[in-house]
Parts: C-alpha cells; structure tokens; sequence
C-alpha cells in the first residue's frame, strides 16, 4: 500500500508546461521557412499536446496537424498525425501501451507492432522535422528519470534506442536565455533543445544534421 501511494505521488507531481497556446518560428540553413506551433491542454487526467505546422521549402507548401496524448505519468498512449505536401496526404496513427506500440501509416496500409528497445523503460513519440514529440521531451525525461528511451518516428514507423549526451555539444541558439538548460539526444539524428527548467517550455530546439532551427515567439 506505501509503495502504491509513493507511485501515485510520483505521478501526479510530473511537471510539464502549463496549458496554453506555444509558438515557434522555424528556420533551416539561416533561412525563415515557417511556424510551428503546439497547444497543451488537459483531458481527463491526461495531457493533449496539438501540433500545427507549416512552412515553404524548396518552392512547396507542406503543412502538419498532430495530436500528441500524453498519460498521467507522461506516457505517450496516443498519436495522430495529419501531413500535407504536394500531391500526397499521408496520415498515421500511433497506439501505445508501456511495453508495445502499434504504427499505422496511410501509406503501407499494414500496421506494424514496436516493442520496447532492451535497457529502456518508456516510450517517446517523434516525428521527424515536427514538434509535438520534441516539445514533450524535457518534461517526459525529467520525470521518468531516464537517459535512455525508445524513439519511434511515426510515418516511417520505426523504433530505436537514443540516449542523453553531454549538454555543451552545440552552440547556445542566439536570444535563448542564459538560464535555460540544455538537453541534448545523441542518435542518428543529434537534437539539442533549451528549456525553462522551471517550466520545461523549450526556447530553441536544434537539429544540427539538418541546419534546422526551432525558436520560441514570445
């Protein structure tokens, strides 16, 4: 009975930033292509995190809706995500339980089961080049405590596992605030994200293979 009411202190002290409306301005190679934004609100029990994307590369409009649902403990359950291009209009759908996740992506048309990488406890939702995942992330690690986790990327509905690097491996992103942490992910795809400690808000996220750039409108 302690441990049980441990637990349920444990996870209802997760923080996370506050409901409301987070904008972004994205830019790739020092260039503005878009905005990004995400909305938090609360849902019986649990946290809703609703992504709405849109920028200009290349010449082509391309624009992203997503639903990020996020458990007591922080747990992604459930994602949806909606992605707009050029002549294709993908969509895709993430269920998960702690231990399996099953993809369904418009495009196969099969779904596909995920299981837990070995060595890892949770589950982060991130599609590539969007935010709902990424935002999430600081707050997520910080109350589950761990350094490794297992990454799955919807619309290629693959899963890995990333682990925390060193902070310092990136430039501070220019008007970030001095006080921010920093939260860096090692992996094929190295992310670096500065965040309110006290809020866990991201100011700046950073994918340095891809000159890509996430700054937060305040």
């Amino acid at each position: 009975m302690l441990a049980a009411i441990v637990l349920a202190a444990a996870v209802s002290g997760a923080s996370f930033p506050a409901p409301g409306a987070y904008r972004y301005n994205a830019s790739l190679g020092g260039q503005p292509v878009g905005e990004w934004s995400v909305s938090v609100k609360q849902d019986a029990g649990n946290t809703v995190v609703d992504e709405n994307s849109s920028a200009s590369l290349a010449g082509m409009s391309i624009s992203a809706t997503a639903s990020l649902v996020l458990g007591p403990d922080l747990a992604p359950t459930r994602y949806e995500g909606n992605y707009r291009s050029p002549g294709q209009s993908p969509s895709v759908s993430v269920a998960l339980t702690p231990s399996s996740a099953v993809v369904l992506a418009s495009a196969s048309g099969a779904p596909r089961t995920l299981a837990l990488d070995g060595g890892t406890r949770h589950f982060v939702v991130i599609e590539p080049m969007l935010l709902a995942g990424l935002f999430a992330l600081p707050a997520q690690l910080a109350a589950w405590k761990d350094s490794s986790v297992t990454w799955i990327a919807p619309m290629s509905a693959q899963a890995q596992a990333v682990s925390t690097a060193p902070a310092g491996s990136q430039s501070r992103p220019a008007g970030t605030p001095l006080s921010d942490a920093e939260l860096s992910v090692a992996g094929p795809i190295p992310i670096s994200i500065w965040y309110d400690a006290g809020t866990f808000v991201p100011d700046a996220i950073v994918v340095p293979s891809q000159g890509a750039v996430l700054t937060r409108i305040r």
